[in-house]
């Protein structure tokens, strides 16, 4: 295994790999709180006992197959308010990786699950511990579906599904990580509105009559973006709706 990677700027100067872990996300920040907070520290994994997903999920994965793994950013600057920006890029990054080395056009579905053929392939989720009205430390999560050859559920995929052959997962590790840090330094240099172009253009059911569900029930609506908190915005005959995450379940 590398002991850092050599592409990156400064992200994953500082890599490690554990055979098994609970979750690379809380592990990472259990890291963090004890003062490790070197900026791009990797933590990867082949194995999570407890991994997780949005909305409080699992994520399952086979062991050994794909990419689990969580990276440290210290975004001083962003305000708390503009941390949805760090699940967008993120996401950019994958569907970036995807498209160029592999030729799959992926999707982000809202909060930030990416799509290919309407299955999903990989999902993030990220964590941040604040200070005042800015974020000081995020964790972002990643777990992308590589190598595994079948699923429990058939609504996921992964990238050996798709292309028909295995993949180096340490490769492909560095590659996102490179991408993922362009991205940063695009959010850091206070791009938002391009970021935000960028995310519309592969927002999944994005200007499309979808049916949807909320605590009032089930109804028809079509996403129109998100606001400045990050808040899914869905019309519908009526009127203009805002979500948070767990507070609507896309139907079909």
């Amino acid at each position: 295994m590398h002991k850092y990677f050599a592409k990156p700027l400064f992200l994953g100067k500082k890599i490690e790999f554990l055979p098994e872990c609970h979750s690379t996300n809380e592990e990472l920040l259990t890291r963090v709180r004890n003062g490790d907070d070197q900026e791009g520290f990797i933590l990867y994994t082949d194995h999570q006992t407890k991994g997780k997903g949005q909305r409080g999920n699992v994520w399952l994965s086979e062991s050994g197959q794909n990419l689990l793994f969580s990276v440290l950013l210290r975004p001083k600057k962003l305000q708390v308010k503009q941390s949805h920006f760090l699940n967008l890029i993120a996401g950019l990054a994958v569907c970036h990786v995807l498209e160029q080395h592999f030729d799959l056009h992926a999707e982000l579905k809202w909060p930030n699950d990416v799509y290919v053929n309407d299955l999903k392939i990989a999902g993030i989720l990220v964590e941040t511990i604040l200070e005042g009205s800015s974020v000081d430390d995020a964790i972002i999560g990643i777990g992308l579906n590589v190598n595994q050859s079948h699923f429990a559920l058939p609504t996921a995929t992964s990238i050996k599904q798709l292309v028909g052959k295995p993949t180096d997962r340490e490769e492909l590790l560095e590659t996102i990580i490179s991408t993922l840090e362009a991205q940063y330094l695009f959010l850091k240099s206070e791009a938002f509105d391009k970021i935000l172009s960028a995310y519309y253009g592969r927002m999944r059911w994005r200007g499309e009559i979808h049916q949807f569900r909320d605590s009032e029930g089930v109804f028809d609506g079509e996403i129109i973006g998100i606001d400045d908190t990050g808040r899914l915005l869905v019309k519908t005959s009526h009127a203009l709706k805002r979500f948070d995450v767990k507070q609507i379940e896309f139907l079909h």
